[in-house]
């Protein structure tokens, strides 16, 4: 079982690097890094050079989400509309061994950039003689897990529907919109006089979807503040092991729900 899941990550990471994702994402950095950097060199002081770095360093962190998206939506559609998966599961390779690889293989690739471009916002921050802060750290952890989550997500999405459809429906039905009909319901049962268990019965759905919809941020209004100054609180470090629950959670069950519709296909 470990050869076969060792193999197999092994094989996808080969084909994450053949594929131009990993050159579409050193370009996208160097233009970002250009672009955000002119303020810094123009402006030269230190509170322009502190707002460069964050503004840099933030999208990156968004980059780098959107690109963990893309890693599960490019490492299942592929394969289902290549029919490859045919030949990977008579070696035999069993479902569940090639999709756990699916996931490693993602997350590791998210880890990796995770890790570039933290060190190259330390670069920046020596270079611009910023201090090195704590709040680096915990922000490219936070997005590594925040990447895994949504990776899991698309991986699961593609699945079931054809990709233009599972980043329309991702990008439509997401945490936010659920989230504002759930509460839109919730205050319309205090003014209804009708209709009370029907709106209590959707407000429990809109409560669910907006469960099942991964969250980028699952604690943001708690560490809004470390996004802002790079200072992280003693206490604070506690949301990264909360956020690494969450992440496991929402993997695994996108995992389970994945797996269920893959073995139902056929790859004929």
């Amino acid at each position: 079982m470990g050869e076969l899941v060792r193999a197999n990550t092994l094989t996808l990471l080969t084909y994450f690097r053949r594929s131009r994702l990993l050159l579409a994402f050193g370009l996208v950095v160097l233009l970002l890094t250009a672009l955000g950097s002119l303020p810094a060199i123009m402006a030269n002081s230190k509170v322009a050079s502190f707002d460069s770095l964050r503004d840099i360093f933030r999208t990156f962190n968004m980059f780098l989400i959107v690109f963990g998206c893309a890693l599960g939506l490019l490492v299942m559609s592929s394969h289902l509309s290549d029919r490859s998966l045919k030949m990977v599961f008579t070696k035999p390779c069993p479902p569940p061994v090639w999709l756990g690889s699916a996931f490693l293989a993602s997350a590791l690739v998210s880890l990796l950039l995770t890790g570039f471009v933290l060190l190259f916002a330390v670069a920046l921050s020596l270079l611009w003689h910023i201090p090195v802060r704590a709040g680096l750290v915990f922000i490219s952890l936070d997005t590594f897990l925040a990447a895994v989550a949504m990776s899991a997500y698309f991986i699961f999405l593609a699945t079931i529907v054809h990709p233009a459809i599972a980043v329309a429906f991702a990008l439509v039905f997401n945490a936010s919109l659920f989230y504002y009909l759930r509460i839109t319901v919730h205050n319309a049962l205090h003014e209804a006089a009708k209709g009370i268990i029907f709106l209590k019965g959707l407000e429990h759905i809109f409560h669910f979807l907006y469960l099942m919809v991964p969250m980028t941020r699952a604690f943001e209004s708690k560490t809004g503040a470390i996004y802002s100054s790079f200072r992280v609180p003693a206490h604070d470090w506690l949301y990264l092991l909360y956020s690494f629950g969450y992440t496991l959670a929402i993997s695994a069950l996108f995992y389970l729900l994945a797996l269920f519709f893959l073995q139902r296909k056929r790859f004929s």
